[in-house]
């Protein structure tokens, strides 16, 4: 069996994202960004900065999505630095945190292992990855949601001054 992935998250990443989906969600609609960072080593990767792609929200009777512009999905990789990956993807929704099926058809990371956060509330409180629903793509069985002991074994949020695991 291959080892997990373990995340290391800066607060200060976590404070940007809930900024960032709470004002979408103050405005009434969903949001979406992707967490960029480095593999430290086979099991090992700290989350460096939010990237938060070009996106069309909607709400209304059908409810609420949000999807990245073509010009966004063509251009991802041009906002990588050397060395850097996408590797989560977080966004919102209204109430209950769930993977929808328009989420689980709309990938933005389609690699195996790829991680998809879902912030319930519009992030109206600070992001609390345990209150949060978290999935992991297996590209043979699709989007497969984490149990919470998991979640908290395997994501680290850390302090500026503290280091990856």
């Amino acid at each position: 069996m291959t080892p997990r992935v373990v995340y290391s998250i800066p607060r200060a990443v976590l404070h940007s994202t809930r900024d960032f989906l709470a004002a979408r969600g103050a405005a009434g609609y969903e949001g979406c960004l992707l967490w960029v960072g480095k593999q430290l080593n086979p099991t090992g990767v700290t989350i460096t900065r939010v990237h938060i792609p070009e996106q069309v929200a909607t709400s209304g009777e059908d409810g609420f999505s949000v999807d990245l512009t073509p010009q966004a999905h063509w251009t991802l990789t041009d906002n990588l630095a050397p060395g850097e990956m996408f590797f989560i993807r977080v966004h919102s929704h209204p109430g209950c945190a769930y993977h929808s099926s328009k989420d689980d058809a709309n990938r933005v990371l389609t690699h195996n292992g790829a991680i998809s956060v879902v912030v319930p509330d519009f992030a109206r409180d600070p992001i609390d990855l345990r209150q949060c629903a978290v999935y992991e793509l297996d590209l043979s069985r699709g989007w497969r949601r984490l149990r919470s002991t998991l979640v908290r074994r395997l994501f680290h949020v850390i302090d500026e001054e503290q280091h990856a695991p």
